[in-house]
């Protein structure tokens, strides 16, 4: 049993530094790599039913609240967040345990031949977060999990998670300045990337307090 584990963890390790080798294509928002690697897995993010959280502030807390809830309603539900405190492993969660060492690596290696097909067939190259988003929402899933609780990583119009069509809900924490030089100079603009996560019939839950956003969101 001690040198399966070794194994895993090998193997946990050689994936995350294959993942950390997508640095150097930057951050890059916008949805064009991401529709093209998902459609490569079968598009498993149209299986789930995703409860979709953007903000400036109080993202994180509010996901895992709503994780929490649904937990304890006897609900199979997946938690996608960034970044990671102790281990790589905490930033896809699912009913309570960290996607195990084994899993990521097996799972990293399925979207990182999809990617190889892209990049050899002339597409643009994956960022890092689109490579692990797109392991978070073939992992939940294949797990089959009743609802998945997907974090933004940055803005939302043109954030990789934004690929959910048809999300449960839309949830905006909080609207203030940040990431000025990618979301816009004022509370309006950050207001309209954050609000680009909102879908046609999906309720919208947000915590927003000024009326420059507000009138954006509205």
């Amino acid at each position: 049993m001690k040198e399966a584990n070794i194994t895993d963890r090998q193997k946990k390790e050689n994936a995350i530094e294959k993942i950390g080798e997508f640095h150097r294509f930057g951050s890059i928002l916008g949805l064009e790599r991401m529709n093209e690697l998902m459609k490569r897995l079968g598009n498993p993010e149209k299986e789930l039913k995703c409860i979709h959280v953007a903000g400036t502030n109080g993202k994180g807390s509010v996901c895992r609240f709503i994780y929490s809830a649904l937990l304890a309603n006897g609900y199979s539900v997946g938690i996608y967040t960034s970044p990671y405190l102790t281990v790589f492993n905490e930033r896809i969660e699912l009913d309570g345990e960290y996607i195990s060492d084994s899993d990521l690596a097996a799972y990293t290696d399925e979207v990182l031949e999809k990617v190889s097909q892209m990049t050899e067939e002339g597409f643009a190259s994956p960022t890092e977060f689109e490579v692990i988003t797109a392991i978070a929402f073939l992992y939940f899933a294949r797990k089959g999990c009743d609802y998945a609780v997907m974090e933004v990583g940055l803005g939302g119009r043109g954030d990789s998670t934004n690929i959910i069509e048809k999300p449960l809900a839309c949830v905006i924490t909080s609207i203030s300045y940040d990431h000025t030089d990618r979301l816009g100079n004022t509370l309006a603009e950050i207001a309209r990337e954050k609000a680009g996560i909102i879908k046609p019939g999906a309720p919208v839950i947000m915590n927003v307090d000024t009326d420059e956003a507000k009138r954006e969101i509205a």
